[in-house]
């Protein structure tokens, strides 16, 4: 499976839609929530997707502006919460991270909506999209589709609206990176050190775009809530953060495809990047730098070229000595690694970089992680938090 992106241009009529379908869909996404949730407070029942689904055909009689939507897309709204309570069962069965209860969501950070089977259709001589109870839109293809499209997914973001379709491709060549395996220390003064004595330079674009970020937001801050001006300012704001983001994940994208060439077997530390950050510190550069974004796409990459990532036990790798194995104290402000036992100098990222090449990891996936049924999870019982009052859909 593969997935190709393109910006929309629709018209104000198309664009008007969209953002009707986006709150309704909403409403139902909170409104399903609600619905579990009541239905094992109250009575102790679980409710799963087939028996809300089962409701649709009424909440349609009642409203009709839900039935102007596709019949499939409304499917794919429920089966959005059904895979939010999945990952939530999952999550409490391994003990392993905060439940996180599925919440409600706010119009504002609903910003999509899927065709998963049928209803639309691209032409891509003629460059036009066409939605089923839409309409068409125009598509600007950068590149050409190469595969069987089985997903259509309309995205709102800070500069307009995308596509996103998922393609299946029927077959993938695969280019085998020759038999090397490297070693890749993280790091915040140099973005990432090699083993083979290499370095990639950080290039800080949260820190670079800081000034114009402050003046974006000084800007919302004086606007008054809810007026014209404000919304314009908060439009502009996201657009200021879009730009830093892309910019990382280009970076990333870039720099990965030149490893995975390169070498088989890459190798990167098990940090902890979620206490790490809470050294206040070091926390804005340590965000900025996006270390687990980076080992998210290696790995992706990886897997496309034939090769893999591996995740290696991040203690002591930057005291021991990769010449000997003899180990000393490390502050963090000492930059060079000087062995008292055999006399070598080295920088302290490149003798961390080796070290890691040498142990044995884990292999990191880039597939999806796999989720607990929810009924294996039938019989925990979940807390009840406050929720605000909606308007749900009649059953």
């Amino acid at each position: 499976m593969k997935a190709y992106k393109y910006k929309l241009k629709p018209s104000a009529k198309i664009v008007a839609i969209f953002e009707i379908w986006l709150r309704l869909l909403c409403e139902l996404y909170n409104a399903a929530i609600q619905e579990r949730r009541d239905a094992h407070r109250r009575c102790g029942v679980s409710i799963g997707k087939k028996e809300q689904s089962a409701q649709l055909p009424d909440i349609k009689k009642d409203r009709p502006d839900v039935a102007r939507i596709y019949s499939q897309v409304l499917q794919e709204t429920l089966n959005r919460v059904s895979l939010a309570f999945q990952h939530f069962f999952r999550r409490v069965k391994e003990k392993k991270e905060k439940a996180g209860f599925p919440r409600f969501r706010s119009h504002r950070r609903y910003d999509s909506f899927t065709y998963p089977q049928s209803g639309f259709k691209l032409d891509q001589k003629r460059k036009k999209l066409h939605l089923s109870k839409i309409g068409s839109v125009k598509v600007h293809l950068s590149r050409p589709i190469e595969g069987v499209i089985k997903t259509c997914t309309i995205k709102r973001e800070a500069d307009g609206w995308y596509v996103v379709f998922a393609v299946e491709e029927a077959a993938h060549k695969i280019t085998v990176a020759p038999d090397q395996t490297l070693g890749i220390d993280v790091g915040i003064k140099v973005f990432a050190s090699l083993s083979t004595g290499e370095q990639i330079d950080n290039p800080q674009f949260l820190r670079h775009g800081e000034v114009e970020l402050k003046k974006a937001q000084r800007r919302v801050s004086r606007r008054v809530k809810r007026s014209n001006r404000r919304k314009k300012a908060v439009k502009l704001l996201a657009k200021k953060h879009q730009q830093v983001r892309r910019q990382r994940r280009d970076f990333h994208f870039k720099e990965a495809k030149k490893l995975v060439v390169r070498f088989r077997v890459i190798k990167f530390e098990d940090i902890q990047i979620k206490n790490m950050v809470r050294n206040h510190h070091l926390a804005k550069s340590i965000s900025d730098a996006g270390w687990r974004q980076f080992i998210s796409i290696v790995a992706h990459k990886a897997e496309e070229a034939g090769g893999r990532v591996e995740e290696v036990k991040a203690a002591g790798t930057s005291t021991k000595c990769s010449r000997c194995g003899q180990h000393r104290k490390m502050p963090l402000h000492i930059r060079t690694y000087r062995c008292g036992a055999c006399g070598l100098i080295i920088d302290r990222d490149h003798n961390a970089a080796i070290n890691i090449k040498e142990r044995k990891g884990r292999t990191v996936l880039s597939s999806r992680r796999s989720v607990a049924t929810v009924e294996e999870a039938r019989t925990y019982r979940a807390t009840d938090p406050e929720s605000p009052t909606i308007k749900r859909p009649r059953a």
